[in-house]
């Protein structure tokens, strides 16, 4: 990653801005291509000036049915920006039990490791938590969090074996526990605690859930060029990724943090926790109280949270050299970090995603040609057409999830010859073969995926079920 070579060229990415001048040609050009190619239908873009100045961008439909175009108060589900929120609750209502135990919180739970893990932990994901517990089990994977409660949230801390090194790991199950943790301290529900926030942040326009019915300006859902389902999160999942919002709110919400969190207003950050992710350079992601602290170079700490669901991603940061924040919110699963880095750090180096093999595969199934993907994706790979596997996995769960098993069966089918040795595949695989009453194939699919995880309890389970049912 390119990075800057003195102050005074740091200096000059402001005035550009400050000037009243729209995003760089070249930047725009490459939303226009992301969008005309349906890798993002639709981006709205929000930018903080230094002087609390605002600055909104749109572009492409929201609703390419109705040829509804986005605009600063179109409707997103935001994902694991959520989580900003919850680690907001923890400085609001839990500063001076951070230091509490899980046991000390849940004392129903008969599990000795609780006691091992406090609250502050899962704060800076450090307590050892999965990114979800073995017990995640939805019964809809296109809808994966819907139906989500206190009582799966129990049984997956009885179940609870935490990682002992401490190292840091995303994990969306700790968000959850940490939700419920700020719920029984409080004795407030999430209803309660999480529109006192956003009506602090004066942020009138975000749901704390979908809606019954379709909101006019919610857009909609995609997912490699196809439309996709909404995420409808409940119970403790809620901490972690519920939250539905705009540009124009989300930048809102960015003054409220410039003037209310330490992390902020402070000159300097400390105690930084090292993620060990290197896909924004080596060395340079850290974590903090619930913010992720990119460190390009010596003179730019970048504040910083993306999210995504099933057919969303959503990005905010703010660079506390120059001041300037950002906001980028899309109905598609491919990420709009780059640009948002782009924006608030020029020389950050933009990507260039393309349409992959899925999309090929995704307009295939739409047409009604659902035989030999397997035959297919090798074709098209063969032709040197990009390939990603993390879009097959999606498109996968989406039509597992609409009980689609016909077309899901082979979409596992390329996952497995593509990640052989991966747990997760074959639980797919078998999770697929189960559903098409393939008992014995199941079973040996979850064996293979035992073999590579050997104290998934879960698994063992599915074995036991699919081999009574041969």
């Amino acid at each position: 990653m390119n990075v800057f070579n003195s102050i005074c060229l740091i200096a000059c990415t402001i005035p550009s801005l400050l000037l009243g001048q729209e995003i760089p040609n070249d930047l725009e050009q490459e939303i226009q291509r992301r969008v005309s190619l349906d890798i993002n239908p639709s981006v709205s873009i929000g930018i903080l000036l230094p002087d609390n100045e605002v600055r909104f961008y749109n572009y492409g439909q929201y609703n390419a049915q109705n040829h509804q175009k986005a605009d600063s108060l179109t409707l997103y589900e935001i994902g694991s920006i959520t989580k900003t929120f919850t680690a907001t609750l923890c400085d609001h209502h839990l500063s001076k039990e951070l230091n509490t135990s899980l046991s000390a919180l849940f004392p129903e739970i008969d599990n000795t490791h609780l006691a091992k893990i406090i609250l502050s932990e899962l704060r800076n994901h450090i307590a050892g938590m999965p990114r979800l517990s073995e017990q995640f089990s939805p019964k809809n994977w296109s809808d994966p969090f819907n139906g989500y409660s206190d009582s799966l949230l129990t049984i997956e801390l009885q179940a609870l074996k935490p990682d002992t090194s401490r190292a840091w790991h995303y994990s969306n199950f700790g968000y959850g526990v940490l939700g419920k943790a700020i719920e029984k301290t409080t004795q407030r529900a999430f209803e309660d605690l999480m529109g006192e926030l956003i009506h602090q942040a004066e942020m009138s326009n975000t749901l704390l859930k979908h809606r019954s019915g379709t909101t006019q300006n919610l857009a909609q859902p995609t997912n490699i060029g196809t439309q996709n389902s909404y995420w409808h999160f409940s119970g403790p999942s809620r901490y972690a990724g519920g939250l539905v919002s705009c540009t124009k709110d989300l930048i809102n919400y960015l003054k409220y943090q410039k003037n209310q969190h330490p992390l902020f207003k402070s000159a300097s950050i400390e105690q930084l926790i090292q993620t060990g992710i290197q896909d924004l350079g080596k060395d340079q992601l850290f974590y903090k109280d619930g913010w992720f602290v990119l460190k390009p170079d010596s003179h730019n700490d970048i504040l910083l949270h993306n999210g995504g669901t099933g057919g969303f991603t959503s990005f905010i940061a703010y660079n506390k050299n120059t001041k300037i924040g950002v906001v980028i919110l899309s109905n598609a699963v491919s990420l709009m970090d780059d640009i948002g880095l782009k924006l608030i750090y020029s020389a950050f180096k933009l990507k260039r995603p393309e349409r992959t093999i899925a999309y090929e595969l995704a307009d295939s199934i739409e047409r009604g040609n659902v035989r030999d993907l397997v035959s297919k994706y090798e074709k098209l790979k063969n032709e040197n057409y990009p390939d990603n596997i993390l879009n097959i996995y999606w498109l996968e769960r989406y039509f597992f999830g609409q009980g689609n098993y016909t077309v899901s069966n082979q979409l596992s089918d390329i996952m497995v010859k593509v990640l052989p040795d991966d747990w997760e595949v074959m639980d797919i695989k078998g999770q697929n073969l189960e559903r098409l009453k393939r008992y014995k194939e199941a079973a040996e699919a979850y064996q293979k995926a035992l073999l590579l995880n050997p104290e998934n309890e879960l698994l063992k389970k599915k074995i036991q079920y699919c081999l009574k049912m041969r």
